[in-house]
């Protein structure tokens, strides 16, 4: 499964800033383990640990008790988002609230840490390292930064060690390293302080435009017998490795994100239960356009030959059956009080 990278997350942030800022949280609630879905405005936000954040229009199942859900949800009632930012340009999300930060850890296992004031209020999971800790009381720090900001890579490949170790150092992710590599035409392996001048360059440019030029993108496997094409991965990026998929550009990551995680996920029974109602209500509305075009007909033929109906009506008042069935070919039955009569042809 894809896991998304710092690029992605600094792509994603950009992209729900505009729509995020000011608007107020109104839920926060577990669906599954590791995964939180929290409404900020109208936006449905889910968030699943050392996975992905984005944007989601699914339906999900019930929320599940959770301790973190439940305690983040009264600390940030209402609360106002200030601002989004990525921390030290790593897997790291920070939500900021006029209440507090709600802080996801998007590395490893993943976190979700509530923040008051720098200090931690509770967390998904409390975890103890030499120079830090998550734990309730704590001050809130951040792993030291493991990239570093891109402004170049010269000083990057002084180094015997293999190109792509030390492309992993800026803050793009595997994949769109070795991207650059392929296009800019180096071997993966080759040591840093082999590459000449040139290739140096032809390095920087192709990563410099990967970002630049950064479009949500979907891939899709070739179609199966039943013409149905599986996602196989995303990207902001048409990548090589892909070059023998379709390649299905998207308005937005979260777009993307949706599509492809959707397709992982368990079957949700709510979801379900509302497409089948959906699909007998689409079967009811066929039946009550046929039968509404039905009784127009009909009505249509009878307003078309209304004079012989009402005259074989008026012969039924005055009690002449006899003279209905002979002149108007009429049956008549007098216990059901029915009368079928033939109208032209």
């Amino acid at each position: 499964m894809h896991k998304m990278t710092n690029l992605e997350y600094s792509f994603i942030i950009k992209e729900l800033t505009p729509l995020l800022i000011g608007k107020h949280l109104r839920r926060i609630r577990k669906l599954d383990e590791g995964i939180y879905r929290f409404k900020i405005g109208e936006h449905e936000v889910l968030c699943q640990s050392g996975v992905r954040i984005h944007i989601t229009r699914r339906i999900e199942a019930s929320e599940q008790i959770d301790k973190f859900a439940d305690k983040a949800g009264k600390e940030l009632d209402n609360a106002r988002l200030l601002g989004i930012k990525q921390i030290n340009s790593d897997r790291i999300v920070s939500f900021d609230f006029d209440k507090g930060s709600l802080i996801f850890e998007m590395f490893g296992e993943g976190n979700a840490i509530l923040v008051h004031d720098g200090k931690i209020i509770c967390a998904q999971r409390y975890e103890e390292w030499s120079d830090r800790k998550i734990k309730v009381g704590e001050e809130y720090k951040p792993p030291k930064p493991s990239v570093a900001e891109f402004s170049g890579i010269k000083e990057l490949v002084q180094s015997e060690k293999y190109v792509i170790v030390l492309l992993m150092k800026l803050p793009f992710g595997k994949e769109y390293c070795l991207e650059a590599l392929m296009r800019a035409g180096i071997e993966e392996k080759t040591p840093g302080n082999k590459l000449t001048a040139q290739q140096v360059t032809k390095l920087e440019k192709e990563i410099k435009s990967i970002v630049a030029d950064a479009k949500p993108t979907l891939f899709y496997d070739k179609k199966t017998s039943t013409g149905v094409s599986k996602i196989n991965d995303f990207s902001l990026a048409k990548l090589s490795i892909y070059r023998a998929l379709e390649a299905r550009e998207v308005q937005t990551l979260s777009e993307a994100a949706d599509e492809y995680y959707s397709s992982y996920e368990k079957p949700n029974p709510q979801r379900e239960k509302v497409l089948k109602r959906i699909e007998k209500q689409e079967e009811r509305k066929k039946e009550l356009v046929e039968e509404e075009k039905s009784y127009k007909e009909k009505g249509d033929f009878i307003y078309s030959h209304y004079q012989e109906v009402e005259a074989a009506l008026n012969l039924a008042k005055e009690g002449k059956f006899e003279e209905l069935e002979k002149k108007k070919k009429a049956k008549v039955d007098k216990k059901e009080k029915s009368i079928e009569l033939e109208i032209g042809e």
